[in-house]
């Protein structure tokens, strides 16, 4: 089969090569046809361009990259209770949690220090064929193409975002700052809850992403550096955010978020900064007098994927534009390329072609 793998811990290392398809070697495995898989602007880019160690510890190579992705069920192992042959499934990333620790118990997969992550420490989804567990799998509702099912890892992540991290309230006020993938994820997810919503991009965003979000029926502010505070409070009636997030990862995203909360306001960080970025400059004071809450958002939980697949389908009719750029595994460079330079909301591979 076609596999997009890393190769070696040298950074860059990575290429499309042939090898075996996986086999179920547990019987509660199941074994995914890949349709489309798609690349992560936060993980995908810098697995590719890091060397192993520090913060890259967990990437294992040789290994398959790629933890986005749909398809459908093509063998089960013999204890399989639910998934069934022919099943048109995506599927959680996390799938070897210790299963022992408190955040194990909690739920809180995504907080195991010894969990393995698809595409990073075990093989992912940039390849014709995954094994997964059972447990990790769920059925795509009816709704959903194949190709807008892919957005259902980005969403769970955005849910957990806002909703298990942002504690996010119907008729709360909110601000997005930055339309990515995940910006735009959150918006639908705040939407969902009954938020009033204003997403944040720069005079580049304003014709595409912003676009898109003022069709979801977001407000939408171009960040000139011009009266931005006073732009948001006339949109909450002299009101500032109950909730900000911070989609883009950077000392000025985070400052922005900051200013344009209420007293009492809560600020999740859930842009991945660059890899440059070891340490913000936060004004202390200013958090302690207005008592503000800060917080980050990292990756999703098993109750977040319940959740995304409830605003999925909600909106069904309104991705198609999200998923923005299609290729074949022959150009995953380009895909990579168009992610990294952001000209894809999301590239996706389309492993049928």
């Amino acid at each position: 089969m076609r596999a997009l793998m890393r190769l070696s811990p040298k950074a860059n290392d990575m290429e499309l090569v042939n090898t075996e398809e996986p086999k179920i070697l547990k019987s509660t495995d199941v074994k995914v046809k890949v349709v489309y898989a798609g690349v992560c602007g936060g993980t995908d880019i810098k697995l590719k361009k890091v060397d192993v160690g520090g913060r890259f510890d967990k990437l294992k190579p040789p290994v398959i990259l790629g933890h986005e992705a749909s398809g459908y069920a093509v063998e089960v192992g013999t204890d399989v209770k639910k998934t069934k042959i022919g099943d048109r499934v995506v599927y959680e990333t996390t799938v070897e949690p210790c299963g022992s620790c408190r955040y194990c118990h909690s739920g809180d997969w995504n907080m195991c220090s010894h969990r393995k992550g698809l595409g990073s420490s075990t093989n992912g989804s940039f390849a014709d064929f995954v094994v997964v567990p059972e447990r990790n799998i769920r059925v795509i509702p009816s709704e959903l193409s194949l190709k807008t099912a892919v957005l259902s890892e980005p969403m769970a992540c955005a849910y957990h975002i806002v909703s298990e991290r942002g504690c996010i309230k119907a008729g709360e006020n909110v601000v997005i700052i930055g339309p990515g993938i995940i910006g735009l994820c959150c918006a639908l997810v705040a939407l969902f809850s009954g938020a009033n919503v204003v997403v944040i991009g720069t005079e580049k965003s304003r014709e595409t992403r912003l676009k898109i979000a003022k069709k979801f029926g977001c407000h939408v502010l171009v960040n000139d550096g011009h009266n931005l505070k006073e732009r948001v409070q006339e949109i909450f009636d002299g009101e500032f955010a109950d909730l900000a997030i911070d989609a883009v990862g950077s000392q000025n995203s985070f400052n922005s978020g900051l200013s344009l909360v209420r007293k009492m306001g809560r600020v999740v960080i859930t842009g991945v900064p660059s890899l440059d970025t070891e340490l913000y400059t936060i004004d202390m004071s200013y958090i302690y007098r207005n008592q503000i809450c800060i917080t980050s958002g990292r990756s999703s939980t098993p109750s977040s994927w319940t959740g995304s697949l409830k605003v999925l389908q909600k909106y069904h009719n309104q991705l198609e534009e999200l998923v923005s750029h299609v290729y074949s595994p022959e150009k995953w460079k380009e895909a990579f390329e168009a992610t990294e330079k952001k000209q894809a909301i999301k590239a996706v591979i389309d492993f049928e072609k």
